[in-house]
């Protein structure tokens, strides 16, 4: 070998050393850096096959509907859908749709944490914002949406779909006082609206018992509905241990009673079905207070949680739309 091929060797040697080197020392850092990202899912803890059994238990989970998979459906019912919703606001239709999971919430793999996917607060379709911590995220889908047509502001609407109304997510709404049709002056709010500073999993995220509610199963009611965990309820800056079972229920009687009471209204005019349903064959020409008497149900109804939400605004809106249905 020449000497000027004995210079260009060395030189290539020298050179692979130095990438071999830092390659290395890159990925020893990167290695020794994620030992400990890594084991917290892949250890021996048990940690994540608890959250996994609770997962199972939650309507997430078992709810389905992620075959509803064309926009703007996708960007709730599917966990594709939903992060393509949060990054471009386009959910679109993903090829291979999955149900609500993991990193639907999460993204360990980028963040190397457990942290939430995104906790900024959210402007609510039908107007307001909602900004109550953790329960951030949960907003973005847990919220009504704005009828077709809407309620008008003067005149008339023709309504001709059977499930015309908020959808069926209104907890976001009804947690932050925003979205029900008003009669007269607005409504007031109980103290959930200030005092749940991190939203829905201060409740709904409560220390679990098992797998049936609490933690990751977003429930608050066990299987056999004879308890509810309310240890969510209970913590020092709460209710401090004074929630009891008829408290609360009290409270859910109540608004049942009223729910009630306005759907035999909405019934005896022939405004929905005994299904509530929205009996098209009735809503020609309906003006903004007939129709808001009809959302309110609906949006109430959808809400899930008789009242408990934010109790004070639900029996006010409801009280106003029977009012108003008496008097029509």
């Amino acid at each position: 070998m020449t000497k000027k091929g004995v210079i260009l060797l060395a030189s290539l040697v020298l050179v692979l050393l130095v990438v071999i080197v830092g390659c290395e020392r890159k990925v020893t850092e990167v290695v020794e850096d994620s030992t400990e990202v890594c084991q917290q899912c892949h250890s021996d803890n048990t940690l994540v096959v608890a959250v996994g059994a609770q997962w199972d238990n939650s309507v997430h989970a078992t709810g389905g509907n992620f075959d509803h998979n064309t926009p703007p459906c996708s960007g709730c019912h599917t966990s594709e859908g939903f992060i393509a919703r949060l990054a471009t606001g386009d959910p679109g239709t993903p090829e291979n749709p999955s149900a609500i999971g993991c990193f639907t919430c999460h993204q360990p793999h980028t963040n190397y944490n457990f942290n939430l996917r995104i906790d900024d607060p959210v402007a609510l379709e039908t107007g307001g914002t909602f900004d109550l911590g953790n329960g951030n995220l949960c907003a973005n889908c847990h919220q009504a949406r704005t009828p077709n047509p809407p309620i008008p502001t003067s005149g008339t609407i023709t309504i001709t779909n059977s499930r015309w109304g908020p959808h069926h997510g209104t907890q976001g709404n009804l947690l932050s006082g925003n979205g029900a049709h008003v009669f007269g002056s607005a409504y007031d709010n109980g103290a959930h609206t200030t005092a749940a500073v991190n939203g829905c999993p201060m409740c709904h995220m409560a220390t679990p018992v098992g797998d049936q509610a609490g933690g990751h199963t977003f429930n608050v009611t066990y299987d056999d509905g004879d308890e509810d965990n309310v240890a969510g309820c209970n913590i020092e800056a709460c209710h401090n241990g004074g929630v009891e079972d008829f408290e609360y229920h009290e409270v859910q009687d109540s608004v049942e009673t009223l729910l009630e009471a306005l759907r035999a209204e909405l019934l005896a005019d022939s405004l929905i079905t005994s299904s509530n349903l929205v009996n098209t064959d009735f809503t020609d020409s309906l003006g903004r207070d007939d129709a808001g008497a009809l959302f309110n149900f609906l949006f109430f109804e959808d809400d899930r949680s008789l009242g408990i939400h934010n109790p004070d605004y639900a029996i006010e809106a409801l009280n106003a739309s029977i009012a108003y249905m008496q008097g029509r």
